[in-house]
């Protein structure tokens, strides 16, 4: 069986508290994308083994494919093996939440391939444990705000259609390294996300959206990694209504308008090319 991961944007993102346990409490609006990673899960007599298209991913027990397999076999009472292979069209540290969104298809996968052992509260509690972003993977929702660690995951009920051009540069960006230097940069009050929303549904339509876009990190990355502001640049000159770093990067996106994209996307990877490791899609 064959299971998709999905991408995802931040169109907010407000660092709001550096919290006792190190974490971040944040507010973001999380928006799903039609971009995959595939997961493939086959039952084997052999050990379990977990392969991938791409070179460096962690596969191992300490990965997190690897915890929610050791999860599920412990769970289960260890008689379960399966043949797990992860093909990988998500950037590696973009600021798309690929491998969250990997773990969570593992997560919803293995759950179906056993027979639905796990009920979706249980599976949401080890979503949790996993990593911030997982739960919003899990919750299945195109838009949806996360509050907390960004795990507590509520969903906006819109079928607001956007398009996207996504430009990953030839380099990742630590998603741990950009929050250590956040209380640097002074943190703001909570509440934000709910009134960026609500003019998000409000006006029902991107114009309603793109004034209220945020990212309390642009400013941090776009410091330590000067290349990118060719990026946005680039974006603005081909007629993105607005562009924003996702996550803590390295992937800026643009809105455009839908007539736009496609020649948009044309002049951009000339500018950006695949040869030179540059990643651009439309979506």
């Amino acid at each position: 069986m064959v299971f998709a991961a999905p991408a995802k944007i931040n169109l907010y993102l407000r660092v709001i508290r550096r919290m006792d346990d190190g974490y971040h409490e944040i507010e973001t609006l999380f928006e799903r994308l039609p971009l995959y990673d595939y997961i493939s899960i086959e039952t084997s007599k052999r050990p379990t083994a977990i392969s991938c298209t791409a070179s460096g991913i962690p596969t191992d027990e300490k990965s997190l494919l690897g915890r929610v397999v050791t999860f599920f076999r412990k769970k289960l009472g260890n008689k379960y093996n399966w043949d797990i292979h992860l093909e990988k069209n998500i950037p590696v540290g973009g600021g798309l939440g690929g491998g969250s969104s990997d773990a969570a298809a593992l997560l919803k996968g293995l759950n179906e391939v056993t027979g639905f052992p796990f009920k979706k509260e249980d599976m949401v509690s080890l979503a949790r444990i996993l990593g911030a972003d997982v739960p919003f993977f899990l919750s299945d929702s195109r838009f949806a705000i996360g509050r907390g660690r960004g795990d507590i995951i509520e969903k906006v009920a819109t079928e607001m259609e956007i398009d996207h051009i996504l430009i990953t540069p030839p380099f990742e960006i630590s998603t741990k390294e950009v929050y250590a230097k956040a209380p640097r940069f002074g943190l703001t009050k909570a509440g934000g996300v709910d009134k960026m929303v609500t003019a998000f549904l409000k006006g029902n339509d991107v114009k309603s959206l793109v004034k209220n876009l945020r990212n309390d990190l642009q400013t941090i990355v776009l410091r330590d990694f000067p290349a990118l502001k060719e990026v946005f640049s680039a974006l603005k000159e081909e007629g993105a209504e607005v562009s924003l770093l996702s996550g803590s990067g390295s992937t800026v996106f643009g809105i455009f308008s839908p007539e736009k994209v496609k020649e948009a996307k044309g002049h951009l990877e000339k500018r950006f090319p695949a040869g030179k490791n540059w990643r651009i899609f439309a979506v």
